[in-house]
């Protein structure tokens, strides 16, 4: 009875985790790929090593991805792990993903420049 409440718990901690990291894969996904209208959030997982969450652009189930946060080694926010399909790939703007640490930086730097 016990464990099945502890899981319940670890459960609903990791759903408001990424309830909070939502906004910043949005943000990370808009920076990195071309003409994204729309980010669809399917499903959590959860491993011993971390929790990933998977989703997909434009309404279309084959532009899919899969964003990852190595809790075990004390990762505390989404930053940069995402895997994703081909087709996604294609709409990548950047020879390789800008982590969301730099994307902020930029930003604060632009903002405190204007």
């Amino acid at each position: 009875m016990v464990r099945i409440e502890q899981q319940k718990n670890s459960e609903q901690k990791i759903a408001n985790f990424w309830e909070t990291q939502k906004p910043r894969v949005e943000k990370f996904i808009k920076y990195n790929f071309k003409d994204v209208k729309t980010i669809t959030f399917t499903k959590i997982e959860n491993d011993p090593l971390g929790s990933n969450l998977f989703g997909y652009i434009n309404n279309d189930k084959e532009m899919d991805f899969d964003v990852s946060v190595s809790l075990g080694t004390g990762e505390t926010e989404f930053n940069t792990g995402i895997s994703y399909s081909e087709k996604m790939g294609e709409l990548e703007k950047y020879p390789k993903v800008i982590p969301l640490s730099e994307i902020e930086n930029h930003k604060k730097k632009t903002n405190e420049s204007s």
